[in-house]
């Protein structure tokens, strides 16, 4: 009794240290003495789960099985191998064995909770996940894949909440590091999940999932593919929160409404314009000539920052060409000015460059924020619309008729 016991602890000790090898010579050694030794067996299985020998473990586990089908252990670990082969229907039904026999083992929860995830059964996950929670509240393996159906299924407000209390209670664990960071990184905060694939690589350098999500998360952070992930997150919000039952009445009544509003405001902003314009040629008192081409290029310069503002995710570049060449038409002014003797800085220019620089300054200090435009993008809608006030309201020079 005193040798078998020596034994176990001893294989046990070996997986433990990460020596599957090893462990699986000293089950076989076990085996040659002992053939009908269940923890051998169950020890030899796990040790080619851990190899990733998927065909030896499956026949082995299956062998134990038989050998003793009233062994959880045996269930459990057949669960994991067709886990691993794919196999989710078979997977789930071994695991469903391995609870009926230990319907208070709490991993077991955590595992059924997995494969149901990776079946792509994101609610049935959560509640198995649930069950495993109630018998223990703080279980790593549980909250993990609590956290990943719910952000599946877009309750992210809930799923960081999960997501939290798993860092506290397993902040060095790659695995956990690694689902959070893609977790993360499926919502398009590819600068919140750097940190955490930078360090699942760091505790196991062997990941090669962790390594290609870091990739893709560095390449997500460039500004040149920031308006392709934007684009792309939107798209499935909108496949979310549209669901196929009421897709049509949805799209009927948002074709309506875009309908209505491409026929309403540029007949409404046109009238606008057209107002505005006769004041300003009254108060100049003369025809449109081709010089005011500046007049309508601040203009529409205005309304490409604004709705560069609202529609599209700031970078760096983009807000210094649009700040730059929003500041081009009050300095155009400022200088013509300068050269009738007019030395003046025209306030306009001032108003622009305040909420400008701010925009500037705001997105370069959040630059490592996980949303860096959100403050950027005020200034920035500010300095478009300061743009287009100057453009319609700035003094008109009155012109001075030609002498005969």
């Amino acid at each position: 009794m005193r040798q078998e016991e020596e034994w176990f602890a001893r294989a046990a000790l070996l997986l433990q240290h990460h020596r599957p090898v090893d462990a699986a010579q000293l089950a076989m050694r076990r085996l040659q003495q002992e053939p009908y030794d269940v923890q051998a067996h169950l020890t030899l299985t796990e040790a080619l789960l851990r190899q990733r020998r998927l065909s030896e473990a499956l026949e082995m586990s299956r062998t134990t099985i038989a050998l003793a089908p009233e062994e959880p252990s045996a269930f459990f670990l057949l669960a994991q191998v067709q886990h691993l082969l794919s196999r989710y229907l078979a997977a789930d039904e071994a695991i469903i064995q391995a609870l009926r026999l230990r319907p208070d083992m709490v991993r077991y929860y955590a595992l059924r909770s997995q494969i149901l995830w990776f079946a792509g059964l994101y609610a049935a996950a959560i509640e198995v996940a649930y069950a495993g929670l109630s018998l223990e509240p703080q279980h790593a393996g549980n909250l993990l894949w609590l956290g990943m159906g719910l952000n599946k299924l877009h309750d992210y407000t809930t799923a960081d909440a999960v997501f939290t209390q798993l860092l506290v209670l397993a902040p060095s664990t790659a695995i956990v590091r690694l689902n959070v960071g893609s977790a993360l990184l499926e919502r398009h905060q590819a600068t919140a999940a750097l940190p955490h694939l930078r360090e699942a690589l760091r505790l196991d350098p062997t990941l090669q999932v962790a390594q290609r999500l870091l990739q893709q998360a560095t390449r997500d952070t460039r500004w040149w593919r920031r308006p392709i992930v934007w684009a792309t997150a939107q798209k499935q919000e909108i496949q979310h929160q549209w669901q196929a039952p009421h897709l049509r009445s949805k799209l009927w009544a948002v074709c309506l409404t875009l309908g209505c509003c491409l026929l309403l405001l540029p007949l409404a902003g046109a009238w606008l314009l057209s107002a505005v314009l006769d004041w300003r040629y009254q108060q100049q008192q003369r025809a449109p000539t081709p010089t005011d081409a500046w007049f309508y290029g601040g203009l529409i310069w205005g309304g490409v920052t604004i709705a560069s503002a609202a529609l599209l995710p700031a970078s760096l570049p983009v807000v210094w060409t649009l700040v730059g060449g929003g500041l081009i038409f009050p300095l155009r002014n400022a200088w013509r000015r300068f050269r009738e003797g007019d030395k003046r800085l025209p306030l306009g220019f001032l108003l622009l460059l305040s909420p400008g620089g701010n925009a500037l300054l705001m997105l370069y200090d959040f630059w490592q924020n996980p949303d860096p435009a959100t403050e950027s993008r005020g200034f920035l809608a500010i300095f478009g619309l300061f743009l287009l006030i100057y453009q319609l309201f700035r003094p008109a020079k009155p012109y001075a008729p030609q002498q005969e």
